[in-house]
């Protein structure tokens, strides 16, 4: 039997749209995959910080994605 799948939104801000090559798209996950297994997916620095939000709120990295989610990172800024 095959695995479902969940459709997700993925928006990148800053400098990460350069590195990644898109600021935003719709992708396809596993049903069950968590907001690691997406971050996974993408060639992005896991050694540097990030925001990461669902649907406008913050997610811990083991989170599990539902269909419809809409995931925006971005890089962790400093300064004033």
């Amino acid at each position: 039997m095959n695995k479902q799948t969940i459709k997700i939104t993925v928006k990148l801000i800053g400098p990460l749209v350069n590195q990644v090559g898109f600021s935003e798209k719709m992708v396809e996950m596993p049903e069950g995959a968590t907001v690691d297994a997406l971050l996974a997916t993408l060639p992005l620095d896991p050694n540097r910080p990030k925001i990461i939000t669902r649907n406008g709120q913050a997610v811990a990295p083991g989170a599990e994605l539902k269909e419809g989610d809409r995931i925006a990172i971005s890089p962790i800024y400093s300064g004033g």
